[in-house]
């Protein structure tokens, strides 16, 4: 996990304010690690445990941060009032960002992604080994590209008035993902890019990182 300090950033036009530290994995959620809390790989490019996990459905996702937190409490090694969770949209892309204000957080290069993403320029379509890009400006690992990443909202549109700590809509029809994958374009990968998906449905393009933040409420999640 790496550690997030709170601060600032506009989304489109929406400035949005992250009011508490927080920390996101380097690397996403990987086949060994799901296998080894979840006792079962639902991956479609298997062969080797170091790549991502991916076609899981957001509550697959969710029920692994849940377990997680479970067994770190049971050990005594997560604090009282903290939690793992899949990341909100807004500190998905705090952190994706990391500090930057480009299209990507390497700059407004395409050309410059080969470096950092893959995507379907390089990735000969499949998945790769977790890490094997070069992070960005805060350490994160695959923020672009590799496979899109569950975020915990609810798709909907952004309010314009500036928000603290948002965390989407109470309900809604389908869950966020974020970051691009193996499956498309550099172009959908940017730090900006949003998708959705059923909450019910995985496919072999999306995975996730796990969140470690204090206890929040619910709202819809």
């Amino acid at each position: 996990m790496v550690l997030i300090k709170a601060g600032s950033f506009v989304r489109i036009k929406q400035p949005v304010t992250i009011t508490r530290d927080y920390w996101i994995g380097k690397y996403e959620v990987t086949q060994a690690e799901y296998l080894s809390v979840m006792g079962r790989n639902p991956s479609h490019f298997q062969g080797d445990s170091n790549r991502p996990v991916e076609k899981l459905s957001h509550v697959d996702a969710a029920a692994y941060c849940a377990a997680v937190t479970a067994s770190e409490r049971k050990a005594g090694r997560l604090p009282p009032g903290f939690e793992y969770r899949l990341p909100s949209e807004a500190e998905w892309e705090y952190a994706c960002r990391a500090g930057t204000t480009n299209l990507f957080s390497f700059g407004d290069d395409a050309q410059a992604a080969d470096a950092f993403a893959w995507t379907t320029e390089n990735a000969e379509g499949t998945t790769h080994p977790v890490g094997q890009k070069r992070p960005n400006p805060w350490g994160l690992h695959d923020m672009h590209g590799n496979v899109w990443e569950w975020c915990s909202d609810w798709y909907g549109p952004y309010a314009e008035a500036p928000a603290i700590d948002p965390v989407g809509l109470v309900t809604g029809k389908f869950k966020v993902f974020r970051g691009g994958g193996w499956n498309q374009e550099v172009q959908y990968a940017r730090s900006g890019n949003r998708f959705m998906m059923a909450p019910s449905n995985g496919i072999h393009f999306v995975g996730f990182r796990m969140a470690l933040t204090p206890t929040m409420p619910k709202n819809g999640q």
